[in-house]
């Protein structure tokens, strides 16, 4: 009978110990911060690359039809004022074409030469006189003019400091007079197109400030908005928006990601983008109150950096769940892994 009653002792025990356990609630670690009112950029994001501007662009073209016989400067290379680029040699037709220019030069000088012996003589008159010496001075400066284009070997020189945007014509091709042969840009005179969706491209216009910064990362740069093209890209269906590049801020082609500033609004709450936790597509956020966790749903407005805009849910100094609140249930216990001070931490 006594080692019965030990037995049934040792039970009650332990069922009394399993109940006292049943009884524990879990208490979760997290830190919270208080909900700042601040301002914040409504802003849109935007990808694309930086170009020459049509104005920074020069071009290089062929005083006659001639044969580009060799390449100094490929495309690509960065070039000084006065750098040769690339050397041309007239094709017979135009040695042709100088050879007749110096023929009716000689022609109208001689033409000119007797009209004036026929003056003297009292043949001619001065009006005619006047017509024959015009004549010989426009085909003389023709001459002239051509004699200086067509030498053995013409050299395309780049007409300011910049880069070898591209080369029209290949080695060894015929280029015909007035043919653009090689296009230099200036560095001083990038642009960056932006792609947007035709939809948000209406609202935009010029004068809005855009962030840029390298699709690698680095230094953000404020731009303008200099203008709008709604016309579709065929290749990316998209708008263009093109942007005054900071000097010296971003090299020819390089991939750039844009952030324009649509609006600002302030005086509004703003929490850290760690404390959302998402139910689908519903953002909700855990607010602190006799230390448990109470579950929020919140609606969110403009970004700014890792600030987040609420627009409904919440207000200024309310504190809320930062770190932890993924694991929360709705009314856990909650103890502050490191308590923070008021602001300490808040969304900017």
């Amino acid at each position: 009978m006594k080692r019965i009653g030990l037995l049934l002792l040792l039970v009650t025990a332990a069922c009394a110990r399993s109940e006292g356990d049943a009884d524990i609630k879990p208490v979760a670690s997290v830190t919270t911060v208080v909900v700042t009112s601040g301002s914040a950029d409504q802003t849109l994001a935007v990808y694309g690359a930086a170009e020459f501007s049509p104005d920074a662009e020069r071009s290089l073209t062929a005083p006659v039809e001639a044969i580009l016989t060799k390449v100094l400067a490929p495309a690509g290379t960065r070039v000084t004022a006065g750098q040769v680029v690339a050397v041309l040699r007239p094709t017979p037709a135009s040695a042709l074409d100088l050879g007749k220019a110096q023929t009716d030069a000689a022609a109208a000088d001689a033409a000119s030469a007797r009209a004036l012996r026929l003056r003297a003589a009292g043949l001619a008159s001065d009006a005619e006189v006047e017509t024959a010496r015009a004549t010989a001075q426009t085909a003389d400066a023709a001459a002239q003019s051509l004699k200086a284009r067509s030498g053995a070997a013409l050299l395309l020189k780049a007409p300011a400091a910049g880069v070898v945007e591209s080369l029209v014509v290949e080695a060894g091709a015929v280029a015909v007079q007035g043919a653009v042969v090689a296009r230099i840009g200036s560095l001083d005179g990038l642009r960056i197109r932006l792609g947007v969706e035709a939809g948000k491209a209406v609202g935009l216009r010029p004068g809005l400030t855009v962030r840029l910064t390298s699709l690698s990362g680095g230094v953000v740069h404020d731009g303008t908005v200099l203008a709008v093209d709604p016309r579709l890209d065929p290749q990316t269906r998209l708008a263009a928006v093109y942007v005054r590049a900071p000097a010296g801020a971003f090299a020819p082609g390089e991939p750039v990601q844009g952030q324009i500033v649509l609006g600002q609004h302030r005086g509004v709450p703003l929490i850290p983008r760690a404390a959302l936790v998402y139910e689908g597509e519903q953002p909700y956020v855990f607010t602190v109150k006799e230390a448990a966790g109470h579950r929020r749903n919140v609606s969110l407005g403009a970004e700014s950096g890792d600030a987040v805009e609420v627009t409904a849910g919440l207000v200024a100094g309310e504190r809320i769940v930062v770190d932890g609140a993924a694991a929360l249930e709705d009314g856990m216990a909650i103890r502050e892994a490191t308590p923070a001070k008021p602001g300490a931490g808040d969304a900017p």
